[in-house]
């Protein structure tokens, strides 16, 4: 709760926090005085108010790149099992239905890697090297992301730029890697899915709340997608009524849901842990703080106090 991480803060100068949860907030902020630095153990800060911990001249800090190949590689995983329906293969043959399955799925015919275009919504490192991996499985990729990175980039990775209403008319599979703002909240929702192709599908190992849960629930419902990928719930854990937990059994073996797990290998933890310890150490030792996210450059002095 959030009298707890209060309570916990008193007399510490520095505040850890998981990309995820607990959330930091403005009254949270307000009454941990003596907290110096807040750093994040992964690339989100989205549960840290930002904006409150500046005005209290708090820095936050996060811990970029660490996993950048880990979430790639968990994606393209997420879009083979959705293009060779493992998930259905799997509960079919566990039924004892292994040559009905089986003849069912050859005539209905799996797709490759290379049979996609790959839609990426956001293009910033995770979403480059997902265009890399998928790149060299035969992909052809295209993107959107508001900021659009020097052409030499798109050249090397061998992708093309596209509107965002245009990217998700022409792609098989959109792949979501863009950070939660407040421009992104429920930016794929009901108009969205609706742009995107019949049959196609959606991953999300971004933010919960990008996605609007009832509008996806619907587009799998009614068939006009395939099937969806998603890592990250809001909120988390999902209630017991939550819209994509209360699916109709003929559609629940289309929706593949992770616990967001993406980016969490052990080795990603090891990098994570390295990278938010170090910065912790320096500030301790009187150094600046790297990877600021909120502007605040100078963390306030030790408070001995508490």
């Amino acid at each position: 709760t959030q009298d707890d991480i209060i309570e916990a803060c008193r007399g510490i100068d520095f505040l850890f926090v998981p990309a995820a949860f607990p959330p930091i907030t403005a009254a949270v902020l307000a009454n941990i005085p003596s907290v110096r630095m807040i750093q994040s153990a992964g690339t989100g800060y989205d549960k840290v108010d930002t904006e409150s911990a500046a005005r209290c001249n708090i820095p936050v800090a996060n811990s970029p790149g660490v996993n950048i190949t880990t979430v790639a590689e968990f994606t393209v995983a997420l879009m083979i099992t959705l293009q060779r329906h493992m998930l259905i293969a799997d509960r079919e043959i566990k039924a004892g239905n292994y040559k009905l399955i089986r003849e069912k799925l050859f005539s209905g015919g799996l797709k490759e890697i290379s049979d996609l275009n790959l839609g990426l919504v956001g293009f910033g490192a995770i979403g480059r090297r997902v265009a890399q991996v998928a790149g060299l499985l035969g992909a052809r990729v295209s993107y959107f992301d508001v900021f659009r990175p020097d052409s030499a980039i798109e050249e090397q990775l061998q992708v093309i730029y596209k509107d965002f209403d245009d990217l998700l008319q022409t792609s098989e599979a959109v792949s979501i890697h863009t950070p939660l703002t407040k421009q992104t909240y429920h930016l794929i929702g009901r108009r969205e899915l609706r742009l995107m192709a019949p049959g196609s599908i959606l991953i999300n190992t971004a933010r919960g709340e990008i996605v609007a849960p009832e509008a996806l629930a619907n587009a799998l419902e009614d068939e006009h997608l395939m099937g969806a990928a998603i890592d990250t719930l809001y909120p988390e854990p999902p209630p017991p009524d939550h819209p994509l937990l209360s699916l109709s059994k003929a559609v629940r073996d289309r929706l593949l849901i992770t616990p967001h797990i993406a980016g969490t290998t052990k080795s990603a933890f090891q990098r994570m842990l390295s990278q938010a310890i170090a910065n912790i150490a320096a500030v301790a030792a009187g150094h600046p703080p790297k990877h600021v996210v909120n502007g605040v450059l100078k963390p306030r002095g030790p408070n001995r106090k508490g």
